[in-house]
């Protein structure tokens, strides 16, 4: 994963691309957001990237305001403790099913209590894609 987010900080930057990737052990969930062209590309990008597998587009839509507006990529592998964090039993989210508001707020909702580990390993991601 590190691989592919020091590659995807540095080409988002360019194109001005935000946005953040969730791993939980199973899943990935990722939101891109900038320019419309931008974004087509670099989801094209991952479509054609032999590393993913059974990617499923949820939602393109314009934006107002970017909801990861700190993060050029930032990723997270959740600890084993957050591991459901995609998919919580208790309140029977389901990633695949999820309407897309659902599912930003349920990314938002986790980006921001990991907000100060994402900042920090942005900042290292950062460093090293130059």
């Amino acid at each position: 994963m590190e691989d592919i987010l020091v590659v995807s900080a540095r080409c988002n930057r360019r194109d001005a691309i935000t946005g953040v990737l969730l791993a939980d052990g199973n899943s990935f969930a990722q939101v891109l957001e900038g320019p419309a062209l931008a974004v087509v590309a670099c989801y094209e990008r991952i479509l054609v990237d032999p590393r993913h597998q059974d990617a499923r587009l949820r939602f393109l839509a314009s934006i107002d305001a970017r909801s990861f507006p700190r993060w050029s990529m930032c990723g997270l592998s959740l600890s084993q403790l957050d591991d459901s964090l995609l998919q919580p039993p208790d309140i029977a989210f389901d990633l695949y099913a999820a309407d897309a508001g659902a599912l930003l707020q349920h990314l938002s909702g986790i980006s921001l209590r990991h907000a100060r580990r994402l900042d920090t390993l942005h900042e290292r991601l950062l460093a090293s894609a130059c």
